[in-house]
């Protein structure tokens, strides 16, 4: 729907909710309305990114379909968030599974190429299983993983400084140590998607959602720890089961299996998704596999999921961890 008609038309339904106030103690997108008498554009992106979508203002709405008012408002919220992916992040466009999978693909063969013209090593056991650097050298490992990473941050904060300037206005308000605290325990938390009580209408969601987010905060836990170890104790890979890096990365990966094939089942792949999905099941298929000979292609699949999945962060719903975490913390300044 055309960014218009969508404003309307959330304008309309927000303009009944705001009269009726049913719904006022649900969430924080509720009271929020209730400080507007008019709705601009940037109110209503706000709103619906602090939307968590668990259909309970919904289920308990008297004006919802079939009435004639016809009151949705997780789904034109949905809608809106849609749009925002699109309006902050450049270029606008988001990858579907077939985009990711043919850049998966493209990748995967280009690292080959660099493996075999370097080493040559890709298809043979390792003289130190599980050492990457005998499938591909440390400098070709590292710019193949820092260019798309230091993209998507680029991109990130390109996308935060546009948000923030339309929803809020004040940059300095970003910087709000104790504010910040409160965000950041209701972002991790999912706090404002049990709603009014009765919590997201789709069982599981709201768990599989930590679990993902926990596990992947765990790898990064893992990649912090080996830089660690590598660059400051001068420690090289592989490294312990017992180590750091393998015990984050092990919990991490099973957790990021769980919660992302729980996700897959109950709401549908999309490409990020299905780039995460293989992106654990190859980290932890090469740190168990990382004796055989199959640990070179493992390995190389594994990074070119990751290559993959950071380059295309942005154009995902990814970002909207990012517009929602800030539409929590404009809304706990605005309070």
């Amino acid at each position: 729907m055309p960014w218009d008609d969508l404003f309307k038309e959330a304008e309309r339904q927000l303009t009944i909710c705001n009269s009726c106030r049913y719904c006022a103690g649900y969430c924080p997108v509720w009271p929020a309305l209730e400080l507007r008498t008019t709705l601009g554009r940037e109110d209503v992106t706000h709103l619906a990114n602090l939307c968590h979508d668990c259909g309970d203002c919904l289920s308990a709405c008297m004006y919802a379909p079939p009435h004639q008012f016809a009151v949705d408002p997780p789904q034109v919220f949905a809608e809106v968030r849609e749009d925002t992916y699109r309006r902050y992040v450049w270029p606008h466009r988001t990858p579907g599974r077939r985009e990711t999978g043919i850049a998966f693909t493209v990748v995967c063969l280009v690292l080959a190429l660099l493996s075999w013209l370097f080493t040559g090593r890709a298809f043979v056991v390792a003289d130190t299983p599980g050492d990457p650097y005998e499938i591909l050298p440390h400098t070709p490992l590292l710019i193949a993983v820092s260019v798309p990473s230091l993209w998507a941050a680029g991109m990130f904060g390109w996308a935060v400084l546009r948000y923030w300037r339309d929803v809020h206005g004040r940059l300095a308000d970003l910087f709000r140590p104790r504010a910040w605290l409160t965000t950041f325990h209701q972002a991790v938390q999912l706090k404002h998607m049990t709603g009014g009580g009765a919590g997201c209408e789709r069982p599981g969601r709201r768990g599989f959602h930590r679990v993902l987010l926990y596990g992947f905060g765990l790898c990064v836990v893992s990649t912090t720890a080996a830089a660690f170890q590598q660059n400051i104790l001068g420690t090289h890979p592989p490294y312990g089961w017992l180590s750091v890096p393998v015990i984050s990365g092990s919990v991490g990966g099973i957790a990021m299996l769980v919660g992302g094939t729980g996700l897959w089942v109950r709401s549908g792949g999309s490409g990020f998704l299905w780039a995460l999905l293989v992106l654990a099941a190859t980290g932890m298929l090469t740190l168990l596999l990382r004796q055989t000979v199959v640990f070179g292609p493992l390995l190389l699949l594994h990074v070119g999921a990751v290559v993959v999945a950071f380059g295309i962060a942005p154009y995902t719903k990814f970002v909207h961890g990012i517009f929602r975490t800030l539409s929590i913390h404009h809304d706990n300044l605005e309070r």
